[in-house]
């Protein structure tokens, strides 16, 4: 991690909602630029998770961690499917070790030396669960973001970024290119041209960094008035160095009627 001051019980207390609006912001920062920052959010997140299950959280914490990990649908599930994991693992130590002492175990082809094995590789589901579960919830909450700036009734004609052509239609050596710059608060937006004669009342975009697996949706873009581009809005954490592509389709998904764009992020 970048600022060797954020141990992991300051970690702790962010995932605790219980730091300064400007420490909390220093976190979402080095959660979204430093991997090492987001592995090790991650694994204080998995801790505090697992604490609270086995109930070692004092009552303070505990409140805490229900009003930020247990307000949504979505959160309940998460700690439901955690502690069904949970469960399960230490059912399936406890029967192993049954087998074991009737004699079942030499039957089965169990043997002592597995005993260790199983309860590790119990573990990593959990903690592999969990962590799909958190990265779940990430991509969730940035393609929430996305489809909140391009909504609608917020957009408005302004200054663009970057006006991009379909791939079929431009050579490689014309990689667009975008200089980030690092306010938090700016907006970068493209203007996606739209060559084809078949035109839709609305379009979807599909971003992927190339590279990464992570592909983010932002459904209801409306095209300009005369149908010939759409604009898409990024948040400028969104965007790192390395190169992205975006996929804008019609309203019916048709694949006949999409468009792949390329553009290239600098530092």
């Amino acid at each position: 991690m970048n600022d060797e001051s954020i141990d992991d019980a300051f970690l702790r207390e962010f995932l605790l909602g219980n730091v300064t609006d400007e420490e909390r912001g220093r976190i979402e920062d080095l959660f979204l630029t430093d991997p090492q920052a987001k592995e090790r959010v991650l694994g204080v997140d998995q801790d505090l998770i697992e604490d609270y299950l086995e109930g070692t959280l004092t009552t303070a914490d505990r409140e805490r961690f229900v009003s930020r990990y247990a307000q949504t649908p979505e959160q309940r599930r998460r700690l439901r499917i955690t502690k069904s994991i949970k469960d399960w693992a230490i059912a399936e130590t406890a029967s192993s070790a049954r087998a074991k002492r009737s004699g079942w175990s030499s039957f089965f082809g169990f043997r002592p030396a597995f005993a260790i094995p199983i309860a590790a590789t119990a573990m990593i589901v959990i903690v592999v669960a969990a962590i799909w579960l958190s990265r779940r919830a990430g991509h969730s909450a940035i393609e929430q973001e996305l489809a909140q700036l391009n909504a609608s009734s917020i957009l408005r004609e302004g200054p663009v970024s970057l006006e991009l052509a379909p791939v079929t239609v431009r050579s490689a050596e014309s990689q667009a290119q975008l200089n980030r710059h690092p306010s938090e608060n700016e907006v970068v937006e493209l203007r996606l041209l739209w060559i084809q004669k078949e035109r839709s009342p609305s379009y979807q975009a599909t971003i992927r960094r190339v590279g990464d697996n992570q592909f983010y949706n932002v459904p209801n873009l409306q095209p300009e008035p005369e149908g010939k581009a759409v604009r898409l809005k990024l948040p400028a954490h969104f965007l790192s160095k390395g190169t992205y592509q975006i996929n804008l389709s019609g309203a019916d998904g048709s694949a006949s009627s999409s468009e792949e764009y390329q553009f290239t992020v600098g530092s």
